[in-house]
């Protein structure tokens, strides 16, 4: 039979540090939703930077995600988030795209690999 702990530690080496980063000057207040937090509109704030920048960051098993921003007490139609993975100077952009959700709107999405 298979140790539960092995496996959980094994499945925790494999997420990755998934950084997001979205360009919003006029911003007041921008959270992170997705499949990875049960779209919780405002668990996951995002920490404003310098000129508008607005970055979060997840760690991430291998696999398909989407996610939209809710900014100022909306959902956001902007432009996506720049997704990346890595760390130090080298950062890998991740795919992605869009999907239609079932509210008319649409939804972004990215790849873990």
């Amino acid at each position: 039979m298979e140790n539960p702990r092995k496996r959980g530690k094994f499945l925790a080496t494999r997420e990755k540090d998934v950084e997001f980063i979205f360009r919003s000057p006029n911003a007041m207040k921008v959270y992170l939703a997705g499949e990875f937090n049960y779209w919780e509109a405002e668990s996951l704030p995002m920490e404003k930077k310098q000129e508008g920048i607005w970055e979060a960051a997840v760690k991430l098993p291998p696999g398909r995600y989407e996610y939209k921003l809710f900014v100022d007490n909306g959902w956001a139609e902007e432009p996506p988030c720049t997704v990346m993975i890595g760390g130090g100077c080298f950062k890998i952009i991740l795919n992605g795209g869009q999907v239609p959700n079932h509210f008319g709107t649409r939804n972004y999405f990215f790849w873990v690999k």
